[in-house]
């Protein structure tokens, strides 16, 4: 009885392998299993009920057994192929969120209208805290780099209230 437990512990173990390797579920390695090993699509009540049996009796059909097996050789030598297992058609994709192109756009419309709402802001030495630069673009590596670049001298960086 224990080398009977073990052994069905042991091809749990190898189901839920092999299944990992593949990125697919056990339910849809099952389906696989049964397609590669019949050569058609098994039928859902036939699946269901062998998929029942393995969940609460712990019973690994035959066929699932030599696929967890040749996934699971394959997956150790670093030669396991998802596309030839034809696995990629049991993968399930995520659908969108449901609301997610509304978010999009609500952020797009969001960062257009900061845009619009800084090139409106000006600066007026009277009204505004004073910049050390006034008239240059504000950023002092680009403006030194600007004019080195450009053999000019740069002005000086003194405030000047006549402005």
């Amino acid at each position: 009885m224990r080398a009977h437990r073990s052994q069905a512990r042991s091809d749990l173990g190898r189901v839920i392998r092999a299944a990992e390797a593949l990125g697919i579920t056990e339910f849809d390695f099952f389906r696989l299993a049964y397609r590669r090993w019949s050569g058609q699509e098994p039928g859902p009540r036939m699946l269901e009920s062998t998929f029942a049996v393995y969940m609460f009796q712990q019973t690994v059909p035959h066929w699932v057994r030599h696929l967890a097996r040749e996934v699971n050789a394959r997956a150790a030598r670093g030669r396991l192929d998802t596309v030839a297992h034809e696995a990629m058609k049991y993968r399930k994709r995520l659908p969108p969120p449901r609301n997610g192109r509304l978010c999009v756009g609500a952020v797009v419309v969001g960062v257009l209208l900061y845009t619009i709402a800084l090139m409106d802001i000006s600066y007026g030495p009277g009204t505004s805290a004073p910049m050390p630069c006034y008239g240059g673009p504000g950023l002092k590596f680009f403006s030194e780099m600007a004019y080195s670049v450009s053999g000019q001298k740069p002005p000086s960086c003194e405030f000047r209230k006549d402005r």
